[in-house]
């Protein structure tokens, strides 16, 4: 993996409040995506699970160009009070936030 090699994030979500999940979190979401260069590859509430019991009701694929890019979009002090909107509206046992880097390399998590 180089600097600017491509990260993927998974978010799979159990949803209990969809109306403040989406005013609260959704819609803010957009503006800080678009400044760090995050392309949403899908994010749906339509789940079809062909094998073992799905828990979340929305999951989505984000890319990021860099590392360096999910680091600083997760550390934005815009996008702090929208973990704790994303977070307020889901279920923390059953909701993730999965980073994967290509070639299985594993990203930085510091």
């Amino acid at each position: 993996m180089t600097v600017n090699s491509p990260i993927f994030l998974v978010a799979t979500l159990h949803v209990n409040d969809m109306g403040n999940f989406q005013a609260g979190y959704v819609g803010p979401l957009k503006a800080i995506n678009e400044r760090h260069g995050v392309e949403t590859i899908v994010a749906t509430p339509q789940l079809t699970a062909l094998e073992g019991t799905v828990a979340a009701n929305v999951v989505a694929l984000l890319r990021f160009p860099s590392q360096v890019a999910l680091d600083e979009w997760y550390a934005d002090p815009d996008y702090r009070p929208l973990i704790e909107a994303r977070q307020a509206a889901t279920d923390q046992t059953t909701s993730s936030l999965i980073a994967l880097t290509p070639n299985g390399v594993a990203p930085n998590t510091t």
